[in-house]
């Protein structure tokens, strides 16, 4: 993911799919409140729960929410910049 397509999910309810520092997946459904470069540590997404880096992020989904169900909207996969 680079920041460019971060930026189009900022405002948005997503589901981000991440791996944490043992390598272990998480998920989390949380509005995108921001992304940012961060010098010396890269991109991240600033969300309601976690502040999670570019390149721990494994898949992103948006998620909006109906009147009686969830339903996955986009599916932006894993890019990774060098």
């Amino acid at each position: 993911m680079v920041l460019s397509e971060a930026k189009e999910l900022v405002g948005k309810v997503c589901s981000v799919l991440y791996t944490d520092r043992n390598g272990t997946e998480i998920e989390v459904t949380s509005k995108i409140y921001d992304a940012t470069y961060v010098p010396l540590y890269g991109g991240y997404l600033v969300t309601a729960k976690d502040d999670i880096r570019f390149d721990r992020i494994c898949s992103v989904c948006t998620v909006e929410q109906g009147a009686s169900s969830v339903t996955v909207a986009t599916n932006v996969m894993e890019r990774v910049a060098a």
